[in-house]
């Protein structure tokens, strides 16, 4: 093969990486209990509602927007119970945004083939105390671990969202932003 031809397969290859995203491996967690090596429970971003990270919404709304935002967890420890909180704007200084506006304990199965929990859906209005004004964005987080702190923990560098040694959190975010251009005023 001659170097043109070799460098000619090594740019379609680097196209087609670039065309076709890789799946990432998911990192697994060592557990003090017994030393195995397992994957922390995770949001599958298929079944996410609303599906697309970015959501603009109407700054003409006659009502405040509310959106119906759901997901379900994927856990290969079919056994194990998840904490799950959502948050929104997120600040670990500031004591109201820090407090989850929704928190659930999701219980395990002895069914090892059912690895993924849907999750109780979360209703959010952006009325007040939110800011409506046109460019204004809130985020909201949906933080899940098989090994949190417990809540309003003092101390810790993100209160309510820092895991236990040994454990993982994963956050999935959707971020609502107010757009005049937008007629969207909730799903």
């Amino acid at each position: 093969m001659t170097r043109e031809a070799a460098l000619a397969a090594l740019a379609v290859a680097a196209v087609a990486l670039v065309a076709c995203p890789l799946p990432q491996p998911v990192a697994s967690v060592r557990r003090e209990n017994g030393g195995t090596t397992t994957t922390p429970p995770r949001v599958d971003p298929s079944t996410a509602v609303p599906s697309e990270a970015l959501v603009r919404v109407s700054t003409a709304c006659p009502e405040p927007p509310t959106f119906h935002v759901h997901a379900t967890l994927v856990d290969d420890d079919t056994t194990e119970v998840v904490s799950v909180r959502w948050f929104v704007d997120y600040a670990r200084d500031d004591a109201r945004s820090s407090l989850p506006m929704f928190s659930e304990e999701v219980p395990g199965s002895e069914d090892e083939t059912q690895t993924t929990r849907a999750l109780t859906p979360l209703a959010l209005t952006l009325g007040a105390p939110f800011d409506t004004a046109a460019g204004t964005a809130h985020v909201l987080e949906l933080v899940v671990s098989n090994g949190f702190y417990a809540l309003y923990t003092d101390g810790l560098a993100l209160p309510n969202r820092t895991p236990q040694p040994g454990f993982e959190t994963q956050v999935f975010r959707w971020i609502f932003q107010f757009d005049p251009a937008s007629d969207n005023c909730g799903s």
